[in-house]
């Protein structure tokens, strides 16, 4: 299966998983969890 490069981000970051994206968080919460991902990559913490 495909994933965006937003969800790709958030599981690499291992933040969630696709289960728990479709399940669990809404869209806000997956922009949320790219943030801190986006963040943490341009910080050099992952």
């Amino acid at each position: 299966m495909n994933v965006s490069d937003p969800l790709a981000l958030v599981m690499g970051a291992k933040l969630a998983t696709l289960h728990e994206l479709k399940t669990i968080y809404d869209s806000e919460d997956m922009w949320l969890l790219w943030e801190i991902a986006a963040v943490e990559r341009v910080n050099g913490n992952s």
